[in-house]
């Protein structure tokens, strides 16, 4: 699964970069510009320890987002999220548990943009996210801090679409269970090949060619 994300990831930046080298170029972008824009993302774990027991992780992003240049290659804006999780585990007894979680947020980034050919552009994003679960038990909730890279390409005026990889993040999340069972998850890590996510960004201000 791990080799076939990463495949296709390859292909999606190589495919943009060879577009971009034949294409008519668009205006670049202005102080002033405002988008529109979503991506969606996921990620799988899968793991299996030495006393034999298994599970599997998935999560599924859902993440609009709105921008605003700051500068012509400079973007601050927000970016509502919903999230899916599923989570199965087999015990060393081939007990079966599996769970799933429905949570919200909201995040705020910062993106930088690189140009490389016309309408070709790689982008640093560093975000702050936070998210709670619609569940009233446990109320789980997280906060999050990531730096991620990827690339967009421009296909016309007012449409542009986009690659992200996951890169480095910091991630430390809260539960509460109830009779006084409170428990604290504290990640970091580098991850270029399980979380990465497409989208595409629509431009309200700009003006057709």
């Amino acid at each position: 699964m791990k080799f076939n994300q990463v495949y296709n990831m390859k292909q999606c930046l190589l495919l943009l970069f060879f577009i971009s080298g034949i294409s008519t170029a668009f205006a670049q972008f202005e102080k002033g510009n405002r988008y529109v824009g979503g991506n969606f993302g996921f990620s799988i774990n899968k793991a299996e320890s030495s006393t034999t027991s298994r599970s599997t992780y998935l999560a599924i992003n859902l993440s609009p987002n709105l921008g605003y240049f700051i500068s012509d290659l400079s973007v601050i804006g927000i970016n509502p999220q919903v999230n899916f999780y599923w989570n199965k585990n087999i015990t060393s007894n081939n007990e079966k548990i599996s769970s799933i979680t429905v949570s919200g947020g909201i995040g705020l980034f910062f993106r930088r943009y690189f140009p490389v050919v016309d309408n070709f552009y790689f982008f640093l994003e560093p975000k702050a996210t936070y998210n709670s679960s619609f569940e009233e038990e446990s109320k789980p909730r997280s906060f999050g801090l990531s730096l991620s890279p990827g690339a967009s390409y421009k296909i016309s005026p007012k449409w542009m679409v986009e690659a992200t990889l996951g890169g480095l993040v910091y991630h430390k999340s809260y539960n509460s269970s109830g009779a006084n069972q409170e428990y604290d998850d504290t990640r970091f890590a580098l991850d270029l090949i399980t979380a990465n996510s497409i989208g595409i960004i629509y431009f309200i201000n700009q003006k057709d060619q």
